[in-house]
């Protein structure tokens, strides 16, 4: 149910429509003998692992009722969000929002700058803030965003030295992410490094901390756990808890 779906820029994931040769009739007959064979195995049966089976086959058909999604994007849209691949990506990603995919993952490269950072920045930075805030702005015009919570983070911080290469190295011992959007406080800012950023000074948070901010502001109590197969599993790490002072 809740599996990714990586797409390869903005082009619809592959072998999406019907096979060559089936028509939507025979596709349309060949699910209804599916469920009439499907409705009689469940007879005695744990319903379970069938429900399970009936609802993959639901989602596949209901993505390939979306293939318009897929289809060539406004011009005027894309002078907003740039027409490069990151402003395709972030239009899409609004797309997907206003059709109701639930989870939507953007990446923005190059930004692993071991050697030239200034230089390779100076391209980098301006296509993400005009991109990201063109769909902020679109999201909250849209109404969306007390429904949508938005993250902006990556996988560690860089160096806040610069080395011999006028570079930054990677830097895990201090780093920010941005949030906002359905359950966040605006405006909140939350820790503090010293003064050259090599460490945290106030407020110290990890990746636990941070995974329970995102769930509790989503609606979804992170600090209960789940019952897999008799075993109770938390949800959220157990020895963290959410950023309360994010939390609106």
């Amino acid at each position: 149910q809740h599996a990714q779906l990586r797409l390869e820029g903005v082009q619809p994931p592959k072998h999406l429509g019907l096979p060559e040769g089936v028509s939507e009739d025979l596709a349309l007959r060949s699910e209804n003998l599916r469920l009439q064979l499907n409705q009689q195995f469940k007879t005695g049966r744990s319903r379970s692992l069938i429900d399970s089976y009936d609802a993959s086959f639901d989602q596949a058909r209901q993505l390939i009722k979306r293939t318009h999604l897929f289809g060539e994007q406004d011009e005027k849209e894309l002078d907003r969000y740039g027409r490069h691949w990151f402003g395709r990506r972030c239009l899409l990603a609004r797309t997907l929002l206003e059709e109701g995919v639930t989870c939507v993952k953007v990446t923005h490269h190059g930004y692993d700058t071991h050697a030239e950072n200034f230089n390779f920045h100076v391209e980098q930075l301006d296509e993400f803030d005009k991109t990201f805030a063109t769909l902020l702005g679109d999201i909250e015009e849209r109404g969306m965003l007390d429904n949508v919570l938005v993250i902006v983070y990556s996988e560690f911080g860089r160096t806040p030295a610069i080395n011999h290469k006028f570079g930054r190295d990677h830097w895990g011992a201090s780093l920010s992410v941005a949030m906002g959007g359905c359950g966040i406080q605006a405006g909140g800012v939350v820790g503090s490094t010293n003064a050259d950023g090599t460490a945290v000074k106030d407020r110290e948070v990890d990746a636990g901390h941070l995974f329970h901010t995102y769930l509790q502001a989503v609606g979804i109590d992170s600090q209960q756990n789940h019952d897999i197969d008799g075993r109770s599993i938390p949800i959220g790490d157990p020895v963290t808890e959410p950023i309360k002072e994010l939390l609106s």
